[in-house]
């Protein structure tokens, strides 16, 4: 390809290591990436909302910047250290790949996003339990029930698609890191705007530490279905699905089961 598709990358502090020029980067909070955009300066009322929405607070102005530009085809979204990759570098652990930042200097632009014309996605995982039981275990259950009753509510799925994916296995962890076509993703955001806003007018509560952050864990479920149903709609058979590739210096792993801050 001779363009680069637009490619944004999301980070709420520093990553510590270089990123790719192509990229551009999205600092919420109170982050200002060097090159880039810092939301706490071009969109303040949003910015400090990434401590209960994540990464999810860039979604919006990544849409609006799509729809300003007329962007058609694909784009790519990454958080600094998670990355959705169709030959990913480092070694497989859990349901992840571990490497270290240093392998980020021979990837090239289309190391990340192929031929341009090939959804990237990350791999569907299964994992003990159903959705609702773990959120129930390890999250905050009763919001991911009142969540997913918004999005019914707002006719972005069906009873029956809720029923189906709360009750199910395996979901698509990490959704907003994926290389999508660009209607795709405008879609997903405004179904998630319009359920966010039900949520947060009729079910939000707030809460401290990490389960501060219960409606971003809601989101990224949310989006893991609706990203599941695109994917099925276009043939799975035609799209990259790949184990996340987590870059870390120190070496350290986790397997995270939501989203980092961001």
């Amino acid at each position: 390809m001779s363009d680069t598709p637009p490619f944004f990358c999301i980070a709420h502090q520093a990553p510590g290591w270089p990123l790719p020029d192509f990229m551009t980067v999205i600092g919420t909070g109170d982050y200002v990436p060097p090159r880039g955009i810092a939301m706490s300066q071009s969109f303040p009322k949003e910015a400090h909302k990434n401590r209960y929405l994540g990464e999810y607070v860039a979604l919006y102005e990544i849409r609006r910047m799509l729809l300003a530009s007329g962007a058609d085809g694909f784009v790519g979204l990454c958080h600094y250290r998670r990355y959705a990759l169709p030959r990913p570098p480092g070694e497989l652990r859990g349901f992840n790949y571990l490497a270290h930042p240093d392998l980020l200097a021979g990837l090239r632009p289309e190391d990340y996003y192929g031929d341009g014309r090939t959804p990237i996605v990350p791999l569907s995982v299964v994992f003990p339990g159903t959705v609702l039981q773990q959120a129930s275990a390890s999250l905050i259950g009763r919001d991911l029930l009142m969540y997913f009753g918004a999005a019914v509510d707002c006719g972005v799925i069906s009873e029956h698609d809720a029923a189906w994916f709360l009750s199910g296995t395996e979901f698509i962890t990490a959704p907003t890191v994926a290389f999508i076509p660009v209607a795709w993703f405008v879609e997903i955001v405004d179904a998630l705007e319009r359920v966010n806003s039900r949520f947060f007018r009729h079910h939000y509560i707030e809460r401290d530490g990490h389960f501060s952050r219960s409606p971003a864990f809601c989101c990224e479920r949310l989006q893991a279905l609706l990203l599941a149903q695109r994917i099925a709609a276009w043939g799975k058979h035609k799209v990259i699905e790949r184990p996340l590739t987590l870059f870390d210096a120190s070496g350290s792993h986790h397997q995270p089961t939501h989203i980092d801050q961001a």
